[in-house]
């Protein structure tokens, strides 16, 4: 069985979702490592980043490394690798960027219950474009 890619992170990153969602539909194999629990983890972004804790970072098994990748960088890396990257299903774009996603619902409806406040409306609509755009 071949070595898992290893991804550190933290709970607070909103960079860590993305990358999960993206590992999960190529079907990769990885281990994530919660640097702010393990210190032997932290030791080893720092390693890896120059003194840095920047999150995400992955290992890969061949020893490679991304750090802070956007997801093209990633899918090409994943793409190099051999694995296929699904796209998102409607679901997994809104639960891999939880926050954009939430402002966007919360600026609809308070935009709805404010008797169609087209400035929260708007608001949100862009919020859920931007959810939308940026997980293509």
């Amino acid at each position: 069985m071949p070595e898992p890619i290893i991804l550190y992170g933290t709970p607070t990153c909103p960079m860590v979702p993305p990358v999960r969602g993206i590992l999960t539909r190529a079907g990769a194999e990885f281990q994530y490592i919660d640097i702010s629990q393990d210190s032997a983890g932290n030791s080893r972004v720092r390693e890896i980043n120059n003194g840095n804790a920047s999150v995400p970072t992955l290992l890969f098994p061949d020893g490679s490394t991304l750090t802070e990748p956007s997801r093209a960088q990633l899918q090409a890396k994943l793409k190099d690798a051999g694995f296929m990257v699904q796209p998102p299903s409607l679901l997994q774009r809104f639960t891999e960027d939880p926050f954009s996603s939430l402002m966007g619902l919360a600026a609809l409806t308070f935009g709805i219950i404010d008797g169609g406040n087209w400035v929260f409306l708007a608001l949100g609509v862009g919020f859920l474009a931007y959810v939308w755009w940026r997980s293509r």
